[in-house]
């Protein structure tokens, strides 16, 4: 197998989006997205072999980190990893490698990579829960919603709630305040990164489906964004995001994105990966189904 690395990714802009037509199939095989994730400090790397299947990576001083899952086939995404490492090691400057897998393929991984590297002890793991819009009732009938379901109404009760068009939103200052202050008030201990939304704010939300600001008497509290996973029948619900200015706002952002999308026919929702806290979180609405992604790094021995 040889690897072809391309370090001008804007160059590379429709060899990645190629590559994630035929083989992307993870929530962030997005070529804006992966172009997003990339601070000031860092560049990114495309990396494709001579089948065409490829890598989004990251490179940064010492180190390369690999985003998301390989874009390439089932039976190739493991091989794939293996020979980049091979590869990346032969610089002497690159100390470590990080990778964030899901779970059979980290085992694989695993299973392959033999002695030559060491894997360091998974660094933290990441819930990705799946809710199926075929069988959420926006009513939130039952015991089970009673709470959520009065909040849900003394919100809309008590305040003027409206929904924009975040790609045609004059203001993005205050979207961007919205972000900055997520990242300072979050109160949950989990690792909370916010250039990607800051990036994508600034590339007025490129590669989003749908991207709608939540504005509650006359001021924009939260932004909700996402996209269709590649090759797949899935809705990525990518961004999130609000100001914790109102009680129970998250839930009520959240409310909102499920009934745009179910409203607008998408049947399945990724609702991103989060840690233990996050993940209780959104356990209020009942996913379908959950799994894992680790983020873990490859050392030389």
């Amino acid at each position: 197998m040889s690897l072809k690395f391309y370090n001008d990714i804007d160059e590379s802009q429709e060899l990645i989006e190629e590559t994630i037509k035929n083989f992307g199939y993870a929530p962030e095989h997005n070529f804006y997205w992966y172009r997003d994730y990339i601070d000031k400090d860092e560049k990114g790397v495309f990396v494709i072999d001579d089948n065409g299947e490829g890598l989004l990576t990251i490179a940064s001083d010492d180190k390369m980190s690999v985003f998301s899952s390989p874009v390439a086939s089932a039976n190739k995404r493991a091989d794939l990893l293996i020979e980049y490492i091979n590869k990346s090691f032969e610089d002497q400057k690159i100390k470590k490698i990080w990778l964030e897998l899901e779970t059979p393929l980290r085992l694989e991984f695993l299973h392959k990579l033999g002695n030559k590297f060491k894997c360091n002890p998974i660094n933290y793991s990441l819930i990705w829960p799946i809710i199926n819009l075929k069988t959420f009732d926006i009513s939130l009938p039952g015991k089970h919603f009673k709470f959520l379901r009065k909040e849900r109404n003394k919100f809309y009760q008590n305040h003027k709630v409206e929904v924009f068009n975040a790609k045609e939103f004059e203001d993005k200052d205050s979207l961007r305040l919205i972000i900055k202050t997520w990242k300072k008030e979050r109160k949950v201990h989990d690792r909370a990164y916010y250039i990607e939304y800051i990036n994508m704010i600034n590339d007025n939300f490129n590669g989003a489906r749908t991207a709608r600001v939540f504005v509650v008497d006359g001021h924009a509290v939260g932004i909700n964004a996402g996209w269709m996973i590649p090759n797949s029948k899935i809705f990525y619900g990518a961004i999130g995001i609000h100001n914790y200015s109102l009680p129970y706002l998250g839930q009520m952002l959240f409310l909102e994105d499920m009934i745009f999308l179910k409203n607008n026919n998408f049947g399945l929702v990724n609702m991103g990966g989060g840690e233990k806290q996050l993940t209780k979180f959104k356990d209020e609405f009942l996913p379908e189904s959950y799994y894992k992604t680790h983020v873990f790094s490859v050392v030389r021995k």
